[in-house]
Formats: C-alpha cells, sequence, structure tokens
C-alpha cells in the first residue's frame, strides 16, 4: 500500500476510494467509485487519484480507445498525441470497426502528453475578464508608463517602448514636442483625479479614464482646477481615456481633454506586439480590446437579431457619419433600449428616433397645449406625407399621452443584405428620406 503526507495535517495519506450515488431513470441507483486518497488520521482530507484509463480496442496502431470510470470512453490519436471528447463507451463501439489491443503503449505517458482536443475551442481566461472596474484600468496604464523610465529599458525593452510611446501620443495630441524622460512621477486618485503623471518636474499628464461611463457635473475643469492649484507651474496635457464608446465628446474638448480613444490605444498595444512584446498583462490588454472592437464591428458580420449592446452602438456611429443626430442608452419600464434620435428640419416639435429595430417619428407637446388634439392632427399630417412619399410610416397599436408621444413609426427600416447582414449604406439612404 502506498503512503505520502497529508497537507492538511502531517499524517499519512493511503490508498482508498470515495462512492458517488446518483439515481437511474428507472428509480434505480448507481454507485460510482473513485480511485483517491485519505488521511489515516481522518482529518477530512481526500484527493482524487489520478485515473490511468483501460485500453479495450484499437484501429490499427494509429488510434486506440481508452475506457474510463462510469462506461465513459475517449478515443487517443497516437501519432497526433490528441484525446478526443468522452463518449458511452457503446456508442463508440458501434460507430467504428474496433481490433482487440495487442499492443504495449506507456498508456499513462500518452495521455499525459496528450493534447484535449476540446481546448482547440477554448479561449485563455483574461485577466480584464474579471478586472472590469477603471480602478484595474488606471492601475495597468500606471503600470505601462512606469515603464518608460530609462533602466526599465534593460529590462524589457519592447515594453519600455510601448510605455514610450503611449506617453508619445499623449505629448503628440497636445502638439507638445515629446522630451526626454529623465523622471516620471505617478499618483493614483490624486483630488479624485484617475491619474496624474508628472514627468520631469514640467509637465501634468492627467488621464481621466471612463471606461463604461460618461464625464458629468463639470468634474473635467474642476480637476484641471485642482492640479493647477497644487502645481501652478506645470504644464497640464489633459487626456479623457476611453476604451468604449460614447454619442460625442464636446464636453470633454470644451473642457481642455482630448480625448485619447479605444483605437488609438489598440495601434500601440500591436506596435508592441509586432516588437516582440511577451508580457501576459499587456498581452491581456490587448485581447480585451481587440475583443471590445470585434464587438462594436459586429453589426456589419452578424446578422440583425444577434446584435448585442456594442452591435448597435457600432451601427448608430456609421449612421452619425452621415445623419447628424445622437445615441445613448435609453432606460424605461420595459427594460430600456439604445437608441439614436435626431431633429426634423421641417417641423421642430418633431425628431425621429431610431429604438433599434424600429423607426419612430416623435412629437413634442409644450405645456398647456392640447396634447389629444395636437396628436390626431400631427398623425394625420404624417401619415399623409408618408403615402405621399412612400415613407411606410404606421400609426402605432398603442398612443401615449405624455409630453412626448410616438405618432408613427416603421419596422423594416434596416436594409438588409442577402445574408441578412445590414446593408449600411442603404440603410443611411433610407433614413435620409425622413
Amino acid at each position: 500500500m502506498k503512503s505520502s503526507i497529508c497537507p492538511c495535517c502531517g499524517g499519512e495519506l493511503v490508498e482508498d476510494a470515495w462512492e458517488s450515488i446518483r439515481n437511474r431513470e428507472d428509480g434505480g441507483i448507481v454507485i460510482d467509485v473513485y480511485p483517491a486518497y485519505t488521511c489515516k488520521d481522518q482529518c477530512g482530507f481526500v484527493k482524487q487519484k489520478k485515473e490511468i484509463p483501460e485500453v479495450i480496442a484499437q484501429q490499427g496502431k494509429d488510434r486506440l480507445l481508452l475506457l474510463y470510470s462510469n462506461q465513459q470512453a475517449r478515443i487517443l490519436d497516437v501519432l497526433d498525441l490528441v484525446l478526443w471528447p468522452p463518449m458511452h463507451v457503446d456508442s463508440l463501439l458501434s460507430k467504428d470497426y474496433w481490433e482487440e489491443y495487442n499492443g504495449d503503449f506507456n498508456i499513462e505517458e500518452l495521455v499525459g502528453n496528450a493534447r484535449d482536443s476540446r481546448s482547440a475551442s477554448l479561449e485563455a481566461p483574461n485577466l480584464f475578464q474579471f478586472a472590469t472596474s477603471e480602478l484595474s484600468q488606471d492601475a495597468f496604464l500606471c503600470w505601462l508608463m512606469s515603464w518608460s523610465e530609462q533602466p526599465y529599458r534593460t529590462l524589457d525593452r519592447p515594453l519600455h517602448e510601448a510605455a514610450m510611446e503611449f506617453i508619445a501620443v499623449i505629448f503628440n495630441v497636445h502638439n507638445i514636442p515629446v522630451p526626454v524622460i529623465e523622471t516620471i512621477i505617478i499618483k493614483r486618485q490624486f483630488k479624485s483625479l484617475d491619474i496624474l503623471a508628472i514627468i520631469n518636474d514640467t509637465y501634468a499628464i492627467l488621464i481621466e479614464d471612463k471606461t463604461y461611463t460618461k464625464n458629468h457635473s463639470n468634474q473635467l475643469l474642476r480637476y484641471r482646477d485642482a492640479i493647477k492649484i497644487e502645481y501652478p507651474t506645470l504644464i497640464q496635457l489633459p487626456i479623457y481615456y476611453k476604451i468604449t464608446d460614447q454619442s460625442h465628446y464636446q464636453s470633454v474638448i470644451n473642457a481642455g481633454y482630448v480625448p485619447f480613444k479605444r483605437i488609438m490605444m489598440l495601434r500601440i498595444l500591436i506596435n508592441g506586439i509586432n516588437k516582440g512584446i511577451k508580457n501576459t498583462i499587456f498581452l491581456d490588454y490587448y485581447r480585451h480590446l481587440q475583443k471590445l472592437e470585434e464587438s462594436y464591428s459586429a453589426n456589419r458580420t452578424k446578422r440583425v437579431a444577434e446584435w448585442d449592446a456594442y452591435a448597435w452602438q457600432g451601427f448608430y456611429q456609421e449612421i452619425q457619419k452621415e445623419i447628424d443626430g445622437d445615441w445613448d442608452y435609453v432606460s424605461n419600464r420595459s427594460g430600456g433600449f439604445w437608441g439614436f434620435w435626431w431633429e426634423s428640419k421641417k417641423q421642430k416639435n418633431y425628431y425621429m428616433q431610431l429604438e433599434q429595430e424600429k423607426l419612430c417619428l416623435k412629437i413634442v407637446v409644450e405645456d398647456g397645449e392640447n396634447r389629444q388634439k395636437l396628436r390626431e392632427e400631427a398623425i394625420r399630417e404624417i401619415l399623409y406625407e408618408s403615402e405621399l412619399n412612400s415613407l411606410r410610416l404606421k400609426k402605432p397599436t398603442r398612443l401615449g399621452t405624455g409630453k412626448t408621444m410616438t405618432i408613427a413609426q416603421r419596422t423594416d427600416y434596416i436594409q438588409l443584405n442577402l445574408d441578412e447582414t445590414v446593408n449600411i449604406q442603404r440603410t443611411i439612404d433610407e433614413l435620409k428620406k425622413y
């Protein structure tokens, strides 16, 4: 009997087995027995013993049929060292012609070195799948900028150069020559600003990181004022770092910040990878941003029914290139939607709104006006215009009574290609009719 030391209490581990009871469909029970190591001193430690399957059949010398517990079997491709997914042994035996096994392979070694075929479809766990907060992203940006200091060049030159490129882009977008970085001091959550990086005691890089949120309450100007009071002589380079998208950045620009968007960071990350960066944190962040980029552009490749929130945002950004409007999430009691809206050039109290797959024409009623009367008059006018100009608008099934009401709608405005993906240009041309 083999024995080893228990990691919990230091006692002796001995070979044993543990049982699992499960119900059968006919009302009976099945007792599965699993080889294991248990603590002789009964501290409660149990470790399942690695199972070595039995070879029960072969196809030539290239494929072996391995039998595991619970009547589960797997095919081992000996030449390519690939282990195929488990199935019930009877199912595998019935699919192909099998011969009796007569080989002398070291099965434990083969199985230990074989690649599980299921791993090909797996995506490696990514740090930023779990580190989703802005504080986590702040930490990455601080970590990256730290590599810009000259001594780190000898430790990892490609990573040092990527950090230098990130800082250089910030100087470039502010039209300031990039200095030789002699010193860099990085502060997090300084005066409520996400990141403050002081370079050569001359420049202050202000980074406000908005991962899934937007600027609000005049906060951007407050941060600049706070840094100005604390460091009156430093030249400010404010950056609004945004890896997701928003409809517009006018308030950001008015506050003196330059939007630093996802595509800008992706270029830096790709350049770093092309130069040979192997750092796992760096690569994880690249994959995180690249996956976001693919989600936004999914409106070009996926059927409309398969679009998620990112795909709708990407679709609205395409429309925004030719139609002057805004988009954002619209919350309501029904669960909300992503919407895009633009004003009518004909009637000041009308506006159009895309509610994902539905186009709505809205009317805004001022206080004191007869809402029902204005609504009915507007519906008659709009349906007449629709008929005249082949706009295919229809009266809504339910009419609202609020200050803002939908008076006409269309549920097939999105123009599709033969493969049921959206034809962006034809859809924009269709919307321009309104």
